[in-house]
């Protein structure tokens, strides 16, 4: 009987854990070193770019930096910038079906399935309440985040479809972009941010090549502007346990997404890069020009 009672309260114990780990996911955010250095970026830029490669947690780096922004809940290892109140946000994507899938997905948890509502880096306990999306199914207009300070944070989520006329309006304290805006639309997001003394930052593959947005911050970097590149090895399973860490990239993967995009392509993908051009006659990779 005594047994039988022990391993019954083995297993609450497992499912509370279970629980903790999916409905507090940020807590147990273990940093990549090029996420961490992004991270850190903020402490002394206000326009900053993470430009990297694809499959190695990009995203997932933006949305735990705006849980932390929102919550003001901040692990012990940060040394990136802080806000100390309640702060006015803005998270957008592409389309507001990509904003939903992704960054809503990243930061509240899957859209589709109510039970996983909080499973998100925002913690489900820091969520006061949303709003939802008229016209886009399961998709977010805004979530009100309680602060650690004892003020609300808000959330807005936003798409770059909407046009440059609905980024207007209001100031804001901190932008995340997830995928590369257009300039005007990146140009506005800069300005709302302004008077607040704010920040704007982005997370992206180029997989449009050398724009306008890009090449400002590769050829033209300016004071508080900063730019963070990130592969594949920044990620692979076999780099990082030679550096003593870990990842979640293995070859077998890097090979199966390379083989899907033509020669020009995989600099981009691979390394984060902005690919030298499509339709050439002869694509050839970075690597063999240099």
């Amino acid at each position: 009987m005594a047994g039988r009672v022990e391993l019954e309260e083995a297993v609450d114990i497992a499912r509370e854990l279970r629980e903790r780990e999916r409905f507090n996911r940020v807590d147990y955010y273990d940093p990549y070193p090029y996420q961490e250095a992004f991270h850190e970026t903020g402490a002394t830029c206000n326009q900053r770019l993470l430009m990297a490669a694809n499959r190695i947690g990009k995203s997932y780096c933006g949305s735990a930096e705006m849980s932390f922004h929102l919550t003001g809940l901040y692990p012990n290892w940060w040394k990136g910038r802080r806000f100390t109140q309640p702060i006015v946000a803005w998270a957008g994507g592409i389309s507001n079906e990509t904003t939903r899938d992704i960054v809503q997905f990243e930061l509240l948890g899957s859209p589709d399935d109510p039970d996983a509502f909080g499973s998100g880096t925002v913690p489900r306990k820091s969520i006061i309440k949303t709003e939802r999306k008229p016209g886009v199914p399961n998709a977010k207009s805004v979530a009100l985040i309680k602060h650690v300070s004892g003020g609300n944070s808000s959330l807005f989520f936003k798409a770059y479809e909407m046009g440059v006329e609905k980024w207007q309006g209001r100031s804001v304290d901190c932008i995340w972009l997830d995928e590369e805006p257009s300039r005007d639309l990146y140009s506005q997001a800069v300005t709302r941010t302004l008077d607040k003394k704010g920040m704007v930052y982005m997370t992206f593959t180029p997989e449009q090549g050398m724009t306008e947005t890009v090449a400002s911050f590769m050829n033209n970097l300016r004071p508080g502007q900063s730019l963070n590149n990130a592969t594949w090895d920044d990620a692979s399973e076999r780099i990082m346990s030679m550096k003593g860490t870990r990842g979640h990239l293995n070859e077998a993967v890097m090979e199966q997404i390379l083989s899907s995009y033509s020669p020009h392509e995989r600099e981009m993908r691979r390394y984060g890069r902005p690919s030298i051009g499509s339709g050439l006659v002869f694509p050839l990779s970075e690597e063999k020009l240099i």
